[in-house]
């Protein structure tokens, strides 16, 4: 094989390599364009995101009476800081109520947070796989507290 073949062979083959390196490494820079578009979100604030359900006492209750039916209580708590909250009589006492807004932390350790713009029930506290709602004036649990328990579906 004369010299130029050596080195035109020599040439392609390290072409080769190169190109083929540089196509199975990902571009860093993208990498780290990536990492900055996808935020992270606050790991107390997400035990709270999801899907709550339950019954509740009806709204002048602070227990189940006997011949009350309670609530239907539907609530989801998004990522961004916002909820959709629906609540039905099941004996018709009530109208149906559905709000949308946004909530805040009322704690540090963010395990309380307070529904912005509902009046009555609105501040809730953070359990094991539920949430408990707080008697709006005190901000404390009810007497009957398993009573005001929303389980989380999702």
């Amino acid at each position: 094989m004369s010299m130029m073949k050596k080195r035109a062979l020599s040439t392609f083959i390290l072409a080769s390599v190169i190109m083929g390196c540089s196509q199975n490494d990902p571009n860093p820079e993208q990498e780290k364009i990536s990492a900055e578009v996808k935020p992270s979100i606050d790991p107390l604030l997400q035990k709270w995101i999801g899907h709550y359900q339950g019954i509740l006492p009806c709204a002048g209750c602070i227990t189940f009476c006997e011949n009350c039916d309670g609530m239907t209580v539907d609530l989801k708590i998004m990522a961004d800081q916002t909820f959709r909250l629906e609540r039905t009589s099941n004996s018709d006492h009530n109208k149906h109520e559905l709000y949308v807004g946004n909530f805040s932390f009322m704690d540090h350790g963010k395990i309380k947070i307070q529904l912005q713009h509902v009046k009555e029930r609105n501040q809730l506290i953070l359990g094991d796989d539920y949430v408990e709602i707080l008697e709006s004036k005190t901000g404390v649990p009810y007497q009957a507290f398993e009573d005001f328990q929303l389980d989380k579906l999702a």
